[in-house]
């Protein structure tokens, strides 16, 4: 069985307390990849949230006239699949395994089971997506603000 601990190093979970990990460890599924391998193909159904444990994992897309290019390195304690789990639509990217993983999965039926029974806990794990939401569209914006000048930069 998943150790308490281990769920633990999720930054998602790093405000249950035991009783909330003792009821995650029981639903959650331990995964490992090796390094390449696909975890998640962009245009799949979102059926599982990802807990990446150990490893590394990399989000990528293709860009006409560029190639594949990674949008995002996931690091150990970090997730993804949130958006997809929540709202049903297809996933939006490849998910590939940098390194050797480790990844806690909670499909969709779990996820909801949970919010049907457990509400306080359903709650934590909406509000550390929320947070995650709010952190990457900070991250974009800053993305796009940088290209922005650069292409600004080029004209003069």
């Amino acid at each position: 069985m998943i150790e308490r601990d281990d769920l633990a190093k999720s930054r998602l979970l790093e405000n249950f307390d035991e009783g909330e990990l003792d009821m995650l460890r029981v639903v959650v599924e331990e995964v490992f990849y090796e390094p390449g391998e696909l975890i998640i193909a962009e245009g799949a159904p979102g059926e599982k949230l990802y807990l990446v444990i150990d490893g590394r994992v990399s989000v990528t897309t293709d860009v006409d006239g560029v190639g594949k290019e990674e949008l995002k390195l996931v690091e150990p304690g970090d997730f993804f699949g949130e958006m997809s789990l929540i709202d049903g639509s297809p996933i939006s990217a490849d998910v590939y395994a940098r390194t050797k993983c480790r990844i806690f999965a909670i499909d969709r039926k779990s996820f909801e089971r949970l919010i049907d029974k457990d509400m306080p806990t359903a709650n934590k794990l909406l509000r550390g997506f929320v947070r995650s939401f709010c952190e990457r569209s900070r991250e974009t914006a800053d993305k796009i603000e940088q290209f922005y000048r650069l292409s600004e930069f080029g004209k003069g």
